[in-house]
């Protein structure tokens, strides 16, 4: 990892090149990334480490797992492994990172990306960061992932109902999504099916998840089984955790990549 005070005038400068106005410094708990804000919620960019002018690059939305977005620090020690990977590395791109503070909500009942039965006011929030990222940063608009982790995951599987690029109720914004330990607490499977025949989704489950039930991957993977933009890997030797693992292997972040949307993203008015 670059030193802060070696980076920091790169950063600044990609700043005023592209009209940043609104990002602030890195912070010494994760020197590859810029801290934002919007609407009140926390988010951090991560941008491309050589970026070429002219170019326009594929965003990735990340969502965190519960509790994970309180305590910068320890978010990124978590995540950074993955996105310093080489199988990440192959393919550069910008990262958003919404970071909600549950640290009164502890069971993220409320305080969530959605999916979940109650809550996920947050999720407006989330695109609303990722509206302001495409739009300042050089973003291919026809390259734009959701992917999330437990209830990250959740948060996947609803946003992609919601805002896919063919179907989505609210927007038209992501090319693919890639939920990990997901599901969906309140959507009806044969419904949620039916809106995403064709959609580009890699859902990724632990067999032995005592978490987070299998019981929607499985819906889904039954209801979608022969469509060939639908995955679904049940791995029989994780639990809950199965980032750690997938997260690291390049054919997951060769599939995100290559998908694309038939038209450029559409975000919902406001």
């Amino acid at each position: 990892m670059r030193p802060t005070r070696l980076l920091l005038p790169v950063l600044l400068l990609l700043a005023i090149v592209f009209g940043v106005r609104h990002l602030l410094q890195p912070g010494l708990a994760a020197p590859d990334w810029i801290a934002a804000e919007v609407n009140g919620m926390a988010y951090d960019v991560r941008l491309p480490a050589a970026p070429v002018p002219g170019r326009r690059y594929p965003v990735v939305l990340y969502l965190h797992q519960l509790a994970m977005g309180t305590d910068r620090a320890t978010l990124h020690t978590q995540i950074d492994p993955w996105f310093d990977s080489a199988a990440f590395a192959r393919h550069p791109a910008i990262v958003v990172v919404p970071r909600l503070d549950q640290s009164h909500d502890p069971g993220g009942r409320l305080v969530n990306f959605g999916g979940k039965r109650t809550g996920g006011a947050d999720e407006v929030n989330a695109i609303d960061a990722l509206r302001a990222v495409v739009t300042r940063f050089p973003a291919d608009l026809t390259r734009i992932y959701v992917t999330g982790n437990s209830m990250g995951g959740m948060g996947t599987w609803d946003m992609m109902l919601s805002y896919n690029a063919w179907t989505g109720t609210r927007g038209r914004i992501f090319a693919a999504g890639l939920p990990l330990a997901g599901a969906h607490r309140t959507a009806d499977p044969d419904d949620a099916a039916a809106r995403l025949r064709g959609v580009p989704i890699w859902a990724i489950h632990g067999a032995r998840d005592p978490e987070v039930s299998l019981d929607w991957d499985r819906a889904m993977a039954k209801r979608l089984q022969g469509q060939p933009n639908f995955r679904y890997t049940e791995d029989p030797a994780l639990a809950h955790d199965v980032w750690d693992t997938w997260y690291r292997r390049p054919e997951v972040w060769d599939w995100l990549f290559a998908q694309r949307a038939p038209a450029p993203a559409h975000f919902p008015s406001g």
